[in-house]
């Protein structure tokens, strides 16, 4: 959110059990629509070919985000 405030279009990438942080964190930003890309979690002991996964999932969701604005 901050590269936002620098000019810097941007997406919060999280995990399933931090969306309901993540949107209020946005809300108290003043912007209760910010874009998250929601991917399962966790992430710390993944391989890097379910992480290739997780950022295939998320990938689609952060340019619908970027491209809606």
């Amino acid at each position: 959110m901050e590269t936002e405030l620098l000019g810097t279009p941007s997406v919060v990438l999280t995990t399933r059990p931090f969306v309901s942080q993540a949107r209020a964190m946005s809300r108290m930003r003043g912007n209760p629509d910010y874009g998250l890309a929601i991917i399962d979690h966790p992430i710390v002991i993944l391989t890097h070919d379910e992480l290739l996964e997780r950022a295939h999932i998320a990938a689609p969701q952060a340019i619908e985000h970027l491209v809606d604005r």
